[in-house]
């Protein structure tokens, strides 16, 4: 025994609070809780312990024992506020940020303890932005859903239907650029094209690039043949830069009903580098056998049999269409270059290739050959024609004025293919069905049927 001194041997609260406060000050967590439940223990009433504990408890993810001893706090010390802020941040923690909000509301209202208000205030700001972000998922789900089912009925050729989803989407929030765009097309399968415009023309005093609806302003302009107004929109479609495959998809769509092979090609060959889809390839070397590149064609067509299944597509057939071409004119090259098949053999392949793509385009210059071979083109992109059905057509085709400036080949191409089904192939087909397969509005279908029909209806059909 020490003279003087008495050494208490029985542990305090304090004693195990203070030590447990060590022990966290160390970054020893556990050893923290550890004393001060023992602290606990020994003064359960203890509102300093109690919460320093929860606290601990809450930073190692017990927010149920963390919350039981929160709850204990508000229940027998409701003067003690802060309990009230410490429920708040283990609901929000705990992702239930109703319950955190309505214990952090509390706080707020009750606390003078301005380090933990501004705190609580953050937190509440961010849950009720959270609540707001979740309102408008719910209610993008909800219009998504509308949105879809309109999608649904619009491909299904039930134009009016489609047209009272988009018109209910519109009602509760008209910035839905989606439904609208839809609804333009809606209208223009309908044959009300003045109206598709006009809905179209919306979307571009919201967004003046929007993809969709300068794409559809130029496949109405075209349409109804006004050249001038479809080039303004195309070639805003042209120089737009998107990054979204979608909006890519839909301006390849938009060139392929325009005809527009020029600019096919490239972006046919973008979205295969992206996709790697085999079908836009395809599409890349029909643009190119349109503009009469026909090496490089066959090129392609022989690198997607090599390297893809395809049988819906029926390469061979592609690749023997664009070697009889190349064969038609292999004789006409000898003669154009007037030198003997020697000077051919020795020439450079690089040179030979170019030589002999300048004598094709040189060859087909008449604007009715290029017409009925585009005509031919868009058939082939709509309906499946085996050889004999192209023959028959082709002789369809030599009855129309194919040099005229402003054909809507797509229309016509239409009507082709309706006498072809109507009248040769005695098939029940309506009017408005082929409409729908090629893309044209019913009202743009009767125009060109009524000013070719009678050329069209010979005395032979």
């Amino acid at each position: 025994m020490v003279k003087g001194k008495v050494i208490n041997l029985n542990p305090t609260s304090s004693m195990y609070f203070k030590i447990g406060i060590k022990h966290y000050e160390k970054g020893e967590i556990e050893l923290a809780i550890k004393r001060l439940r023992q602290a606990l223990e020994l003064d359960s009433k203890n509102i300093e312990i109690k919460f320093n504990l929860a606290g601990l408890l809450a930073q190692v993810g017990d927010f149920e024992s963390s919350n039981k001893l929160l709850s204990e706090l508000t229940k027998d010390s409701p003067e003690f506020h802060d309990s009230l802020f410490g429920l708040g941040c283990n609901f929000f923690e705990m992702g239930k940020f109703k319950e955190a909000k309505n214990f952090l509301k509390r706080y707020v209202k009750l606390s003078n303890n301005i380090e933990f208000k501004e705190a609580a205030e953050d937190l509440i700001d961010f849950i009720e932005s959270q609540e707001e972000f979740e309102k408008e998922q719910k209610e993008i789900e909800k219009y998504s859903k509308l949105l879809e089912r309109g999608n649904f009925l619009l491909e299904s050729g039930r134009y009016e239907d489609a047209i009272k989803y988009f018109k209910m989407i519109l009602a509760k929030d008209d910035s839905v650029l989606a439904a609208r765009n839809n609804l333009s097309l809606a209208y223009f399968y309908m044959g009300d094209i003045q109206k598709a415009i006009e809905e179209a023309k919306k979307v571009l005093q919201v967004d003046k690039y929007n993809v969709y609806a300068n794409c559809n302003l130029a496949f109405f302009y075209n349409s109804i043949g006004k050249e001038k107004e479809m080039k303004r929109y195309l070639k805003v479609v042209l120089e737009s830069k998107t990054y979204d495959n979608k909006d890519k998809i839909k301006v390849l769509d938009t060139l392929i009903k325009l005809n527009q092979h020029t600019e096919i090609a490239q972006r046919a060959n973008e979205l295969f580098e992206i996709t790697r889809e085999p079908y836009f390839k395809h599409i890349e070397a029909i643009s190119l056998y349109n503009t009469r590149k026909y090496l490089k064609a066959k090129k392609i067509w022989e690198f997607l049999k090599k390297n893809f299944e395809m049988p819906e597509i029926g390469i061979d057939y592609f690749l023997k269409k664009v070697n009889n071409v190349i064969e038609t004119f292999k004789k006409d090259t000898i003669d154009y270059f007037e030198t003997g098949l020697k000077f051919i053999e020795d020439m450079d392949e690089r040179e030979f290739r170019r030589q002999l793509q300048n004598h094709i385009d040189n060859y087909f210059s008449k604007t009715v050959e290029e017409n009925g071979q585009k005509i031919i083109e868009i058939l082939c992109q709509h309906v499946e024609l085996n050889q004999k059905d192209q023959e028959i057509i082709f002789g369809l085709i030599k009855n129309l004025p194919l040099e005229k400036p402003r054909l809507n080949l797509q229309a016509i191409a239409a009507i082709v293919w309706y006498v072809f089904k109507r009248y040769m192939k005695k098939e029940k087909v309506r009017q408005k069905d082929v409409a729908r397969i090629f893309g044209i509005s019913q009202a743009v279908f009767s125009k060109w049927f009524g000013d070719f029909k009678e050329l069209l209806l010979n005395k032979e059909i």
